[in-house]
């Protein structure tokens, strides 16, 4: 049926890396909803898409430590756009089974949107459910206040994650089970960190990690781990902080997982710089690095090149250590994470004071802006010293867009938003959204401003 619908143009054939899925064009697609709509089918069918997209998030979710989680990632990458359809559907409809479904996909889908660095779009359904009408059980709603507490906190938005948080102790009052009071607890030490309360933050990992050992396969407890690991470290307890980050590696190294393995690496590299052996911190951050190169989180990445280059500038390769600030700045922005990626920040303003006496303020500004044309690949590579910088990312000419994602790029490369290229194109502004996505992926890169970049420098090489 599928090959016959493709013969007669209704449905389109794409195939990647292997994977092959179908797709209709926007004429047809609103074709075929209007006529759903016609015969009375339209709902129906959009609550088994809605139930359908919900256990798919709850499976990655149980998944997700293990060997599967490449997997699991890739497959919520590319479902993107049907997560989203399936989390407006739980908003359209003001019934307590469309509040449940939204809350749960969205608390589900807590660890992709961190580890892949979608802050905004994480909070912005968040926050949309959470005001959803219709009743919600406290369990879900605690969920949901926990992921959302925890998303604002890593935008540095503080208040907000406050807020989110006195209304977690309400709930966890009403439903005192011990997995609300984990989550409570972990959203209280988030919340504790950037106010600079380690001894709180500590107490309350310590007690969150405590209710989760029960289920070491689940990536809440590697995730308080972690975050425990990293307060002990934050507080100068650097030998605690290690024990936090091998018990991670335990774990993760069993299963096959990646990105806690990486986050783990991470954070021993960090203990070994405090314990003043940068030759051990870099082996160990480069390990970080290469084992996320399995998964591509913009956020491991961003994490290690900023500990990377406190080793460059110890080390006086004050261009190096600029060159990877830069790259870390654009991976920070292309996050939507206005706050410094680490909460160290007396280590990072050392490196830049030191990294700019030795360069001067221009050299330090040409480096500077080196590291933030790179895209992540190229920024991986060249901490890991498989290739020199380049300027010019290496996807550029080589890759063919198709001539309506030269046409988005270009506008793009004008300043347009989405909402505008949806204007001047006359598409949906999700369609838009949609070829946004694609021209990220088909070059590599992970800013608005890297396509701009790399727009200005094929239409230099065009003219010359």
């Amino acid at each position: 049926m599928l090959s016959s619908l493709v013969d007669k143009s209704i449905l389109i054939r794409d195939e990647s890396h292997r994977i092959v899925r179908f797709r209709m064009l926007e004429t047809v697609r609103d074709y075929g909803r209007q006529k759903l709509r016609e015969s009375g089918e339209d709902q129906q069918l959009r609550r088994r898409h809605r139930d359908w997209y919900q256990q798919l998030a709850l499976g990655a979710e149980a998944g997700w430590v293990s060997d599967r989680q490449p997997y699991w990632t890739a497959r919520l990458e590319r479902e993107q756009p049907n997560l989203r359809e399936a989390l407006e559907y739980s908003l359209a409809e003001d019934t307590e089974q469309a509040a449940e479904a939204g809350l749960q996909t969205a608390a589900a889908l807590f660890m992709f949107w961190t580890f892949r660095g979608l802050y905004s779009e994480g909070r912005r359904w968040i926050d949309l459910l959470l005001d959803h009408p219709a009743h919600q059980s406290v369990p879900d709603r605690v969920r949901a206040l926990h992921a959302g507490c925890i998303v604002a906190v890593m935008q540095g938005d503080s208040s907000a994650a406050a807020a989110l948080l006195e209304e977690g102790h309400a709930l966890a009052e009403q439903d005192p089970t011990p997995m609300t009071q984990a989550l409570i607890a972990y959203a209280d030490a988030g919340v504790a960190i950037y106010r600079g309360e380690l001894a709180l933050a500590a107490s309350s990992l310590e007690r969150a990690v405590g209710i989760l050992d029960s289920n070491r396969q689940g990536f809440l407890y590697a995730a308080a781990l972690s975050a425990l690991g990293s307060v002990y470290a934050l507080a100068g307890n650097t030998e605690q902080a290690i024990e936090c980050h091998r018990k991670i590696l335990s774990v993760t190294e069993a299963c096959g997982e990646s990105l806690f393995r990486s986050t783990a690496l991470w954070g021993l590299g960090v203990a070994a710089w405090q314990q003043g052996e940068p030759s051990r911190a870099a082996e160990l951050l480069e390990d970080a690095l290469r084992v996320n190169r399995r998964m591509h989180s913009p956020l491991i990445a961003a994490l290690s090149l900023e500990t990377l280059s406190w080793v460059a500038g110890a080390n006086d390769d004050a261009e190096r250590a600029a060159v990877l600030m830069g790259a870390v700045e654009e991976l920070q922005r292309s996050m939507g994470n206005p706050s410094p990626i680490l909460p160290m920040v007396d280590d990072h303003d050392e490196c830049v004071r030191t990294t700019r006496s030795a360069l001067g303020a221009r050299g330090f500004d040409a480096a500077f802006r080196k590291g933030r044309a790179m895209g992540m690949d190229d920024a991986v590579a060249y901490a890991l010293g498989e290739k020199p910088a380049d300027t010019v990312p290496a996807s550029g000419p080589a890759v063919a867009l198709t001539k309506r994602e030269s046409q988005v790029a270009d506008l793009i490369a004008q300043g347009f938003s989405n909402k505008q290229i949806a204007a001047k194109l006359v598409i949906s502004q999700r369609t838009a959204q949609g070829h946004v996505e694609h021209i990220l992926t088909k070059l590599g890169f992970t800013s608005r401003a890297q396509i701009a970049a790399w727009i200005a420098e094929d239409a230099e090489r065009q003219a010359h």
